[in-house]
């Protein structure tokens, strides 16, 4: 029996000490104080399966009936959470575990504990291997791989193949805010941010506001709203508040989230006017950079670089070596300006079952051809 040592505990646990159930959606809340804690201590934080986000995003989303979560246990404490749906994800009869991830939730990094984290994966994976009304096919849709538990994954010893590799626009770094902009905003490009900056301020004053408490961030969102709402997005029916579920999970869930000092929204305005605004969530050692949205009249002095430029600046500022998430898709310009480092993305297939055989070579080309229609249509869009 492989153990794995507590960090600074003086004590071991191995996979096999670590109780796992699997529960449906609709029986979490009994077990929402201990989901909340183990949120707010995970090995790498992931605001997504946060509670307080993830409950109200199920429910508008119509996944609450269909997903399960199948939780770890060391003794009365929950040290591992993956919520999961059984699904055709290819349109096939082919069955796969589906680690949750979806349009609001770009990250489907279940919930370990730091001091297991190794023997917590190992019994998540295990956990399905040893469900029969489970297939022995898992998929990890957007997944971190620079982190404990994609690096313990390897230690499950279980076939597994990475799909759609890409590099998402991060900060990562001891720099404060300022010397952070220095360092990857240079030359013309800073040049030509200032001077679009100037421009704007010849028009009237430039303020940006970071709200942090309940009353702001309520404030602040109702803005961000109507904001997006104006712009293409609104015109394209997918602004937040095209949809009145989605309006209602993404009212219900900031503002849970900034009662517990997780949601901050910073609002850019010109002589008053709300002219950029930018969602954040925060928990200790790391941001998220969730939604941003800016007044397309002022385009020409491209509001949303300096929102984000202000908001990366301020989080530095107040803590330097704050890991920031872009939650960018591949290649995004704005962010792949402002923010200077880069984490591994994929779309990871496992053999729960421990063999290479067809189930996982079936899985693995249905995924390939998913991506090859993927990149076709969004090379007929463009």
């Amino acid at each position: 029996m492989k153990s794995f040592g507590l960090d600074g505990a003086g004590v071991n646990v191995s996979a096999e000490q670590i109780r796992t159930e699997r529960v449906t959606w609709k029986e979490l809340p009994r077990h929402c104080d201990a989901w909340g804690t183990l949120a707010g201590k995970a090995a790498t934080p992931n605001v997504f399966n946060d509670p307080a986000f993830a409950i109200p995003a199920a429910q508008a989303l119509g996944a609450d009936e269909q997903l399960h979560a199948i939780l770890a246990w060391s003794g009365d404490e929950l040290v591992g959470f993956m919520p999961f749906r059984r699904v055709n994800r290819w349109g096939v009869p082919f069955p796969v575990v589906e680690v949750w991830a979806h349009a609001y939730a770009p990250s489907c990094l279940p919930l370990i504990a730091k001091d297991c984290a190794e023997a917590v994966t190992i019994a998540l994976i295990d956990a399905v291997t040893a469900d029969r009304e489970l297939p022995g096919i898992v998929m990890m849709p957007s997944l971190s791989l620079d982190t404990p538990f994609a690096a313990a994954l390897l230690s499950v010893r279980k076939p597994l193949y990475v799909h759609g590799g890409h590099q998402r626009a991060v900060a990562r770094s001891d720099l404060d805010g300022d010397a952070y902009l220095q360092e990857t905003i240079k030359g013309s490009r800073r040049k030509r941010l200032r001077q679009q900056l100037s421009g704007l301020r010849k028009e009237g004053d430039v303020v940006f506001d970071l709200a942090g408490d309940s009353a702001g961030v309520a404030a602040a969102l109702d803005v961000f709203l109507t904001l997006e709402a104006s712009g293409w997005k609104g015109k394209a029916g997918s602004a937040l508040q095209s949809d009145e579920a989605i309006s209602a999970f993404t009212r219900d869930a900031v503002t849970a989230l900034a009662v517990q000092g997780k949601a901050q929204i910073m609002t850019m305005t010109a002589s008053g006017k709300p002219i950029a605004s930018l969602i954040v969530f925060v928990e200790p050692g790391t941001a998220w950079l969730w939604k941003i949205a800016y007044d397309e009249d002022f385009a020409r002095h491209s509001p949303g670089k300096h929102v984000l430029m202000e908001a990366v600046r301020l989080l530095l500022n107040a803590q330097p070596g704050l890991f920031i998430d872009s939650c960018a898709t591949p290649d995004h310009p704005l962010a792949d300006m402002i923010l200077g480092e880069r984490m591994a993305m994929g779309d990871v297939v496992v053999s729960a079952g421990g063999r290479a055989g067809p189930a996982f070579r079936t899985a693995n080309l249905l995924e390939r051809l998913r991506g090859r229609a993927r990149a076709l249509k969004h090379r007929l869009k463009g």
